[in-house]
């Protein structure tokens, strides 16, 4: 064994540890993660000329074109609301017990954060004295709504953070519809939200294709869903 198959092996071996002990990874990106990480670092066909990263990746975890533009859109950096999190029942204070309302809601509004730019979901029933309590918090949202920030992402980035590649690229095109948040890709470089656990960087490896050359944003090319572009 060669000192660059050591050093492979040494890479390989953090990567994974790095990967298993990240409890926010989903299923879908954690097997990807990996798979990239063998075939650039571990897989006896990483030197094979005629094999290219995202080929072989594809074999190694058995997918589609489809499955892996899914993958890569599933990892695209955004916020994402938890509205199972969102309080349930009217959310105004009674007035002689301390505990709110609970009553079956009749409208409700989002009212975002001025320092995360997230937003929470309020509800009120159509009691005369829960609506005028409504008011008041509507009426502030309102202001909050205009002044809050864009809001920090809480999804995705997590394949900048092992591997350099034009993410940027790979992500619009896996899912059109999405926008490039202001905070960068990387969850990595995200602001810390109290009561999150941060990310921890972990050392990027560039992807390389077979033959030793590293990608260049023009290459490898996956197939788009629909046919070739």
């Amino acid at each position: 064994m060669t000192a660059d198959d050591r050093d492979a092996m040494l890479r390989y071996d953090q990567l994974t540890q790095r990967v298993y002990t990240e409890r926010r990874m989903p299923q879908g990106t954690r097997d990807l993660i990996l798979a990239l990480g063998w075939v650039t670092l571990r897989d006896p066909r990483r030197h094979d000329p005629t094999v290219t990263v995202w080929d072989r990746t594809r074999e190694v975890i058995n997918a589609d074109n489809k499955t892996m533009w899914t993958l890569l859109a599933n990892d695209a950096p955004r916020y994402e609301h938890d509205w199972h999190a969102d309080p349930k029942g009217c959310q105004a204070p009674m007035v002689r017990v301390d505990r709110l309302c609970g009553r079956g809601t009749a409208d409700g509004f989002a009212e975002s954060d001025l320092v995360t730019g997230r937003f929470r979901m309020w509800g009120f029933c159509a009691r005369q004295r829960c609506q005028a309590y409504a008011r008041t918090v509507y009426e502030r949202a309102q202001r909050s709504n205009e002044q809050a920030p864009e809001a920090i992402p809480n999804t995705g980035g997590l394949l900048p953070l092992f591997f350099q590649w034009n993410w940027e690229a790979k992500y619009t095109k896996a899912a059109p519809t999405w926008t490039v948040p202001s905070y960068g890709l990387s969850a990595d470089e995200w602001p810390t939200v109290a009561g999150e656990e941060p990310v921890h960087a972990f050392p990027k490896l560039r992807l390389v294709a077979s033959g030793g050359e590293v990608i260049r944003s023009s290459g490898p090319v996956l197939v788009h869903p629909g046919g070739p572009k």
